[in-house]
């Protein structure tokens, strides 16, 4: 995200595929404004207590930060209002936190960390919850192909190759093929999972150097907070391998899903 990214790039606003018609309420929550500030709060409030637990900040500083880290206490209105003078998207965020945590635990705020600690880290929180609701769909999906499969085992149907009749086969024995197919893409999630859902907290060029001596303790303790696997070697950013893996997983699910969803078109043909 560059420095004058809006934090309100996230509205959904009709131009978001999970937007209107084919969004669901729990899914498009998860990357509405309110709720991507709150994770970026959740990352500032973590590093403030894992920065506490090694002595670099006072423990009052990191409950105050903690108490002020919510959408209650820093809004959305504040930091686009805040937005309009700093050019940019989570200096404001930091700008409001600090605000709302006054003078005393204010200058705490953000100590040592670079912009893509942060956003990068909430990404992997947005991330780490849609995995987890599509985990749960494909569940569901896989237990009502299941369900069909050995409900129809004896249904006869005719069988098709290259869209001609050919030999019969059941109904059950296809709903069983749907049933695999996404066990699959559900397993092929799940080994991917712990390479997507990665944060990192390691300054502006991944030395830790801003943090001094516990710089490694401070990022496995905050990563370790909020449950998100640690980048392994980093400079600026969370490596976007991590992301196009992520992306590529949900192509193929999604062209498994569309694959069905023309076969039973198709099934309704004479």
């Amino acid at each position: 995200m560059g420095n004058v990214c809006r934090l309100t790039r996230c509205k959904l606003d009709g131009g978001i595929p999970i937007d209107f018609r084919y969004g669901r309420p729990k899914m498009r929550g998860l990357f509405e404004e309110d709720a991507r500030l709150q994770r970026l709060l959740g990352v500032e409030a973590a590093l403030a207590r894992a920065e506490a637990k090694v002595g670099l900040i006072p423990r009052d500083a990191a409950a105050e930060i903690t108490k002020k880290a919510t959408t209650k206490s820093v809004t959305v209105k504040r930091v686009e209002e805040l937005e309009k003078d700093t050019r940019h998207d989570l200096m404001a965020v930091v700008l409001a936190l600090t605000e709302a945590c006054g003078d005393d635990a204010g200058k705490y705020v953000h100590l040592g960390a670079t912009s893509s600690d942060i956003l990068d880290t909430a990404t992997a929180l947005q991330l780490r919850d849609a995995i987890r609701l599509i985990d749960e769909d494909l569940d569901g999906l896989i237990d009502a192909f299941a369900s069909l499969a050995s409900k129809h085992k004896r249904t006869i149907m005719l069988g098709r190759t290259h869209g001609q009749a050919a030999v019969p086969i059941t109904f059950g024995l296809k709903m069983a093929v749907f049933a695999s197919e996404v066990a699959r893409q559900r397993e092929r999630l799940r080994e991917a999972t712990p390479r997507i859902v990665v944060g990192k907290m390691s300054g502006a060029v991944g030395t830790g150097a801003a943090f001094g001596p516990r710089a490694a303790d401070i990022q496995t303790a905050v990563l370790a907070d909020l449950g998100v696997g640690v980048e392994e070697a980093a400079t600026q950013v969370v490596g976007r391998d991590r992301h196009a893996e992520f992306i590529g997983v949900l192509a193929n699910l999604a062209a498994s899903l569309e694959k069905f969803c023309t076969e039973v078109r198709n099934l309704q043909r004479t």
